[in-house]
């Protein structure tokens, strides 16, 4: 087994109390089964807490958040865990020890990363030097090959993948109207919050109002801004890549292209371009639902890139 890091995932690290957009909130977080048949044991204050908390139906055990009450019951005030505090990270289910990080495996390769929700990993791309997202090497005994440094086309080619170059550097100069199927196919999602929803109205209301225009020119501005924008379509082109076992290569560039375009969009409007990245992320990388809807709608359709 050959396993692929972008270069920066080493250096990863939970920024707990310190990150804006806590992940212990709106989800549904699955609770493995050693982990649940250790808090069900657990004989003190915080297990009893936590059997309260838990949901436990036919499909498992889970911690529920929702409307009413969106925030991780365990999450403290000062943004700090009980079960980290009391356990340790060690006393964490599965789901919350590893996210924000991904594992995808292809054949004898893992693919491996920090998904674009959390605050910290976008702020890792964004500071990630060069135009071309790059990768480091581990092999099946785990030795470090910090000297091997592969692009995403050598991705590809290690995947037997025979594809144009071209398709691993961005190029955006759409149509208004492109723009406005974008919105009109992201508004068929499944909202994670009302904010979305706005913010998709308030992106529709705009782009009308510049009719007049022939272009959308966004991501053309400077070659700083091009390459933050290129390590940004790679590094979701590399989060799907294992999409190619269903889908097109086709499928996967407009779903990548698609979402850069988007998040370009949305930085131009309202500012902030790592929040808007991290709330894409959000709405879209991390429902597996609107991730398949996409796929399906882009495998359909017959309008290029």
């Amino acid at each position: 087994m050959i396993s692929l890091y972008p270069t920066f995932y080493h250096t990863f690290q939970c920024k707990a109390n310190n990150c804006r957009h806590t992940c212990c909130q709106k989800w549904t977080i699955d609770i493995d089964e050693d982990t649940a048949a250790r808090y069900n044991i657990l004989p003190t204050q915080l297990g009893k807490d936590l059997r309260n908390f838990i949901t436990i139906d036919e499909e498992g055990a889970h911690f529920i958040f929702n409307d009413e009450q969106p925030m991780c019951p365990l999450l403290q005030e000062d943004g700090l865990c009980r079960v980290v505090l009391e356990l340790g990270e060690e006393g964490l289910c599965e789901t919350c020890h590893m996210h924000p990080r991904f594992y995808k495996y292809i054949e004898d390769l893992e693919l491996c990363g920090v998904g674009l929700s959390c605050e910290e990993s976008v702020e890792k791309l964004l500071s990630s030097e060069g135009a071309q997202l790059q990768f480091t090497i581990e092999d099946d005994e785990g030795e470090f090959c910090a000297e091997e440094r592969p692009i995403l086309e050598n991705i590809f080619e290690l995947l037997a993948l025979d594809i144009d170059s071209a398709i691993c550097d961005l190029e955006i100069n759409q149509s208004i109207s492109y723009c406005q199927k974008l919105i009109d196919l992201y508004a068929k999602t499944e909202p994670i919050d009302m904010e979305w929803s706005q913010q998709l109205d308030y992106l529709k209301a705009t782009l009308i109002s510049t009719l007049a225009k022939n272009t959308v020119d966004l991501l053309q501005t400077t070659d700083s801004d091009k390459a933050v924008f290129n390590k940004v379509y790679q590094y979701i082109l590399y989060r799907q890549i294992d999409m190619l076992a269903e889908y097109s290569l086709d499928t996967l560039v407009r779903y990548a292209f698609d979402a850069t375009l988007f998040i370009g969009l949305a930085a131009h409007e309202f500012g902030n371009l790592p929040e808007q990245i991290r709330r894409w992320s959000e709405q879209i990388e991390y429902d597996e639902d609107n991730v398949g809807f996409l796929f399906d709608a882009y495998e359909k359709s017959n309008y290029d890139i």
